[in-house]
């Protein structure tokens, strides 16, 4: 890519000045070698700032080192060099040179953007809803980031696997179980606390239908006014009364449900690679299970200590607020452990870096994890965490409730069937993802310049009109001053490698959809500022190109966003 080469060229520049000077550049000072990508074609295709940062080294105004260095680079891609300013270094790229770079695109077509800079196993955790209800619009915000943040880095060459944590343990799913028994046998009871809705009715009657009536009534007498005393009661007693049931009813429970949520997943276009059972970790007592080995590696490095019976990790070591229990005082593990002995499980296979995407409400556990992953990780591997916000949804100027409890939420299959997948995908990722989303689904619906998925498709659609009306093939007669002309479009087509790069290391695949957005409206300037095709046959030729390239970059974009271009509308 010729930012990489006009960077090094640069470099060699500077060392070459500071070796006449005879002046010794620290590592730190050499990072700040390089040129930025201009937005302003008055000052060139490419600025760099470093004289301003240097001269002090050199001894020197930077305006005196800008014209040494200048002096030094010899390229001839390059048209024009410009100091501008206090000592602004300003490339101008050939016009011909523009052309060969617009030539790569067309040659790389779907594989413009992508390389293989980076290396190395990523594992991909994201969405892993509780498997207690269908999937709401908060859980296909985090899917939908995670699709997007694993296509951006396989781009950039990781190999990414995308993983779901089924938790198909704990209280969530004894109230689920609790739930669907409740509704299935039990003909009147305080429903408070358990999970209601149309789904768990359903899911009820599947159960008694599968399972048939019971031979024991259930009796659940005198409960307690506390609700969180009362479903606990509940639980116990169905666990120990009905033993068999209610192992029937947790697995039949949870594998119905998580159909519910791959079937809402593939609607989206949105496949994990793996699908990983909390029950899968085994128990803190078995010396064979990831609780136990957990433990012993925690234990035997000296972060553990007893207190009121229970096991604690010395996780104020490394930046927690306060210490935290793997094991309560009764034996039991805590969701902590549980959360600990998974991390066990993917340090054990083996990946380079592991990223989870949570819910901002999750924001809490970073600290916490990072401690246990810090003592028991190999040296080799990292982790971090990304996380989303809420999605407020708004029709008409009213927010929509969501409450999976009460089975009172907007679920993303409503979503999906209301507007369809990829305008939700894109609105999704359009704000940066640890920013709370109010999403309009009035402005989704638009058909208009203010409804930005739709003027980015627009943008594709014109793009697919004007090559087919016009049969354009590459490489005809061109007037290269059409190319210089269009700065902006040719500009950051040229520089989609270092974009995409970018977007990928930095985990923002909306800085994609603003890079869409932009680059959109750059095309529907072109085409609406002169006609594309005219009697000039070397400019419609170089039109063509700029609409050939256009519809390349955005196809391209479209993809990593996990969307469907559309060629009409």
């Amino acid at each position: 890519m010729i930012l990489n080469d006009l960077n090094q060229i640069l470099q060699d520049s500077v060392n070459a000045v500071a070796k006449d000077m005879s002046v010794q550049i620290n590592s730190q000072l050499k990072e700040q070698i390089n040129f930025e990508i201009s937005t302003d074609s008055t000052r060139g295709d490419y600025a760099s700032s470093c004289s301003l940062k240097l001269s002090k080294l050199f001894g020197i105004t930077p305006r005196d080192l800008a014209e040494t260095i200048k002096q030094s680079i010899k390229d001839k891609r390059i048209n024009d060099i410009k100091i501008e300013g206090p000592g602004f270094i300003n490339i101008f790229i050939s016009a011909e040179q523009k052309y060969k770079n617009l030539e790569e695109i067309i040659e790389a077509e779907d594989q413009w953007g992508s390389s293989n800079d980076f290396s190395g196993k990523v594992l991909l955790e994201f969405v892993s809803s509780n498997p207690t209800g269908p999937l709401h619009v908060g859980h296909g915000r985090g899917a939908v980031l995670g699709m997007a943040i694993s296509n951006l880095l396989e781009q950039i060459g990781f190999k990414v696997t995308k993983e779901y944590y089924v938790n198909d343990a704990g209280r969530q799913i004894s109230i689920l179980t609790s739930s669907v028994i409740l509704n299935a046998y039990v003909k009147t009871f305080e429903s408070e606390g358990t999970y209601e809705g149309d789904y768990i009715k359903s899911l009820a009657d599947d159960f008694r239908a599968e399972h048939g009536d019971l031979d024991e009534e259930i009796i659940l007498g005198k409960l307690d006014s506390d609700k969180d005393i009362r479903l606990d009661s509940i639980a116990s007693y169905l666990q120990g009364s009905f033993k068999d049931l209610w192992e029937k009813a947790r697995v039949f429970s949870v594998e119905r449900i998580l159909e519910i949520i791959k079937k809402d997943l593939h609607s989206f276009n949105i496949i994990h690679d793996s699908w990983f059972k909390e029950s899968s970790l085994g128990k803190a007592d078995d010396t064979n299970s990831d609780l136990s080995k957990s433990l012993v590696i925690i234990e035997k490095k000296g972060h553990t200590f007893e207190k009121d019976g229970a096991k604690w990790f010395k996780t104020t070591e490394f930046g927690d607020d306060k210490d935290r229990v793997l094991l309560r005082e009764n034996g039991e593990p805590t969701y902590y452990l549980t959360d600990v002995g998974y991390h066990k499980n993917k340090i054990d296979r083996d990946y380079d870096y592991y990223i989870n995407i949570f819910g901002a409400d999750h924001h809490g556990y970073i600290p916490r994890l990072t401690s246990a992953f810090d003592v028991m990780k190999n040296n080799h591997q990292n982790i971090e965490f990304v996380l989303y916000q809420l999605v407020n949804l708004y029709e008409d100027g009213i927010k929509k409730m969501m409450s999976t409890r009460r089975g009172e939420f907007y679920s993303l299959s409503d979503l999906r069937e209301e507007l369809g997948t990829d305008v939700i995908k894109f609105f999704f990722l359009e704000k940066k993802s640890d920013h709370t989303m109010d999403f309009d689904m009035d402005l989704a619906r638009d058909e208009s310049k203010n409804n930005p998925y739709f003027y980015a498709q627009y943008a594709y659609v014109r793009c697919c009109s004007i090559l087919a009306k016009a049969k354009y093939k590459p490489k005809e007669e061109l007037d290269l001053n059409e190319i210089s002309n269009c700065f902006e479009i040719v500009s950051k087509a040229i520089n989609y490698p270092h974009f995409i790069k970018e977007y990928a290391l930095e985990r923002s695949p909306h800085s994609l959809v603003h890079f869409i957005k932009e680059f959109s409206a750059d095309f529907h300037s072109f085409y609406e500022s002169s006609p594309v095709i005219s009697d000039n046959k070397a400019v419609s030729n170089s039109r063509l190109l700029i609409t050939l390239i256009t519809k390349q970059i955005l196809k391209n974009s479209f993809k990593i966003l996990n969307v469907e271009p559309l060629e009409k509308m």
